[in-house]
């Protein structure tokens, strides 16, 4: 299996604690990318991964850089830019009543740089098994909108399957503007990821959140559709768990309980997973895969998931209980 995606990776910087940014002293730093994220889960699972991107050629770049190929992910055709920046996002942790707040400062960095033609797709993407996408990068700029849809083209024509996680932000854009951007995506996708607030915001889809993917799949002829559903139980308890939707079938899972540390970075460890089992050809397995993965993220400080191929077999076949001595 060899997956090609491409992204923004920004710094993330986060007061300690539950802090507020007013009253923060120091910042925590993490490298933090829907992209790479969901990259980084899959190449510590095995896949061949390679991750395209943007990087100012400065230490904040390298940083990043580093950090992923120390997780496995094949950061061999970053472009290096020396005159642009990294992005950055600041996280204030949040606990109810309180939510978490999240600020960009990320205009003008390398990746919004992006344009059509800055890589060969033809290369990149010969003998690969998927090419993985999500809304985030065509919001940062015109270009990269260009550029994403060029990517998906050659893609096409080279008879590679694409997937494809919505992800809307709003900070980035407005449903208005997603949705005249993105619509006309879908019909280049062969998986598409879409939560249930994604797909009302954006979509316009007026469904109940396990018919969301149903309603989805008809509407763009998508073949596969996966919606990734919450049963909130508390502010730090829930149940994650999916719905498919195919050309042929709708599957529900059983679903993963899960308690939250940091749930920023769950949706990527769905893609993760979803992505490692459709790969194997089982929705059953993809869907299994997913719930654990992001309920084990929300487990995990910061952005990325660290876990390995045990540790995701331990778990499907069922929640530890314990220490494990």
């Amino acid at each position: 299996m060899r997956v090609i995606t491409f992204g923004e990776t920004m710094l993330r910087l986060s007061p300690a604690g539950y802090q507020r940014f007013t009253q923060a002293e120091r910042f925590e730093i993490a490298v933090a990318g829907t992209e790479s994220n969901t990259a980084a889960v899959l190449a510590q699972l095995g896949v061949s991964v390679t991750w395209l991107s943007r990087l100012p050629d400065n230490p904040l770049g390298h940083l990043v850089a580093q950090r992923l190929c120390a997780l496995g992910v094949d950061v061999g055709q970053v472009t290096w830019d020396a005159d642009s920046r990294l992005g950055l996002y600041f996280v204030e942790a949040g606990v109810t009543p309180r939510p978490t707040r999240v600020l960009y400062d990320r205009k003008g960095s390398a990746m919004s740089r992006w344009k059509p033609g800055e890589w060969d797709w033809r290369v990149l993407l010969k003998d690969a098994s998927l090419l993985h996408a999500t809304g985030i990068t065509p919001a940062l700029s015109e270009g990269c909108l260009e550029a994403t849809r060029e990517a998906l083209q050659f893609a096409r024509e080279m008879g590679v399957p694409v997937s494809f996680d919505l992800n809307y932000r709003s900070l980035l854009w407005s449903p208005q503007e997603a949705r005249r951007a993105l619509e006309p995506l879908l019909s280049l996708v062969q998986v598409l990821i879409v939560s249930p607030a994604d797909a009302r915001t954006v979509l316009g889809v007026d469904a109940e959140d396990v018919e969301i993917a149903v309603q989805v799949q008809r509407r763009y002829s998508i073949p596969v559709v996966a919606t990734p559903l919450r049963d909130q139980q508390s502010a730090t308890t829930g149940r994650r768990y999916s719905v498919v939707a195919s050309t042929e079938r709708v599957w529900q899972s059983e679903g993963c309980p899960f308690e939250v540390v940091d749930p920023i970075g769950s949706g990527d460890a769905y893609d993760a997973g979803f992505l490692y089992g459709y790969l194997q050809g089982d929705i059953d397995l993809a869907m299994r895969c997913a719930d654990v993965l992001s309920a084990l993220k929300h487990t995990v400080p910061g952005d990325v998931l660290f876990t390995s191929p045990e540790e995701l077999r331990q778990l499907l076949q069922g929640i530890p209980r314990g220490i494990i001595r």
